[in-house]
Formats: structure tokens, sequence, C-alpha cells
């Protein structure tokens, strides 16, 4: 074998190890959780070797097991080695899918937005494919006093980091855009106990927006995940089941991010 080729293992190359390394990888580019067949398949092991491989690695904090759908997916320790690497870009390959799914089910717009400044930026969208929808574009900007995205993350930080993320003036943005900061305040209080941010003609208006925060391994909000509909599809009857999915999608996020609730 020639010198640097990782393509064949060389004498110094500890196979089993080399083995369950392209077990976790396989999961990684997967970006999914998967049952332990199609691991066999992708990575081209027996299914006795493989089974192996995941119940190591899951004992060392790097695979993480479903029992309810019986599959295997990315530990809190293999987020902690691409720690270096930009966290947007991990909580965009963990959400897609996630998001994907949540959209498909309400067949509405999903979005994933995280904070700058007093601004949420828009990061990822799974979007609706009904005629009629709500579609911001990826890299796009709104202030986060107005969004549920943005109430979703401002509200689960440190009640001293609020101000650095809502602006000296509220300004109306649509109907019932909140433009007191007492109302905000109590907003936000409201959002925090309940789970999830819900905003109704405050950005846009005839829009309904209902937003959930993702939490990081070390318990800081990263990002929110958000479903967005026109205001006269989604009924206030409804809105509980829609909060329940978003929170439900954001917490799935969190896991595979590595968080664990205390």
């Amino acid at each position: 074998m020639k010198r640097g080729s990782h393509n064949a293992p060389s004498a110094y190359v500890i196979k089993p190890v080399f083995k369950a390394l392209r077990v976790l990888k396989c999961l990684g580019d997967a970006g999914r959780e998967l049952p332990l067949v199609e691991i066999c398949r992708l990575v081209g092991l027996p299914k006795p070797t493989v089974y192996k491989y995941l119940q190591t690695l899951k004992a060392a904090g790097f695979v993480l097991y479903d029992p309810e759908c019986e599959c295997y997916w990315l530990g809190p320790n293999a987020w902690s080695l691409g720690r270096t690497v930009d966290p947007s870009l991990r909580v965009r390959e963990v959400a897609r899918p996630i998001m994907q799914q949540l959209r498909d089910r309400f067949g509405e717009t999903i979005n994933l937005g995280v904070l700058h400044g007093d601004e949420v930026v828009y990061l990822e969208m799974a979007v609706s494919r009904q005629a009629l929808r709500l579609q911001a574009t990826i890299g796009a900007h709104d202030p986060a006093y107005s969004t549920s995205l943005g109430r979703a993350m401002i509200a689960f930080l440190p009640r001293e980091r609020w101000a650095k993320h809502i602006p000296r003036r509220l300004q109306p943005r649509a109907p019932r855009t909140i433009t007191s900061f007492e109302v905000l305040h109590a907003e936000l209080i409201a959002t925090r106990k309940r789970g999830y941010a819900i905003e109704r003609e405050e950005n846009e208006p005839g829009a309904l927006c209902i937003g959930a925060p993702i939490f990081d391994q070390d318990g800081e909000v990263v990002a929110a995940i958000s479903l967005s509909a026109p205001a006269a599809r989604i009924s206030p009857a409804d809105e509980g089941e829609v909060a329940e999915a978003v929170m439900r999608a954001a917490r799935d996020i969190s896991g595979r991010l590595g968080y664990t609730p205390q």
C-alpha cells in the first residue's frame, strides 16, 4: 500500500477499530437514525460484528439507541469531536430530516434559525408544497422580538441576557406586533413556562408561527425551529397539537446534539 493511502488498512492499523469507525462514519453520513440491518448493508459487514461494534460505541457514548424504532444514532461524545466545526453546520445537518418529517406531517413550512444580535437568521427550511405558503429565504434576517423563532430562543436565555437581543425600540411590523417592553417581557416569561413561542400576525400580516428552542450538549440555546403557515389554516383548536409536535421536534434535535434535560 502506498504511504498516506486511506483506501485500505496498513499493517499498523487495528482492523476492529478501523471497522468500528466505519460504522460510526456510516451513522454520521446518513444524517438520520438507522436500524441495524441498514447499517450492516451500508458498511458491508455481518450483523453480529456490527452489533458488537455498536454496543461498544454505545457504551463509550459515541452512539445512542432508540428502542422505540430500534435504531441507532450519533451520541454526545461523537458530537464532542466536532466542536471545532461550525456549530450552525452541525445543527443544520441534524435538524434537516426532522424538519422534513414535520413539514410532511402538517404540510406547512418549517424554519430553523439562530440569534444574531437582536435578529434571527434563517439557516434552513423545509418548504411547504402547498400553493399558498409562507416562505422566508435562507440567510434572511427578521427581528427576534416579533418572531416565534427569536422569542423561543430569547425566553430560554438568562434574564440578564435578554436586552442584548431586544432593540431599544419595538417597531410595528404587522397588525399585532408587540410594541410594549412590558408586554414583550410577559410574553417571554409565558413562552418559557409553556415551552414554545407563538406569534400570530406579529411579523407578517396573515401569518402564524409556532417555535421551540434547541439546546446543545452544554444546555445552551443554539437555535430554534418553527412551523409557519397562513393563520387561517391553523385554528386556535389546532395550535396545541402543532405546538406539541414542534416541541417534540426541537427535543429530538437537541437530543441528537447531545443535550440531556436536567
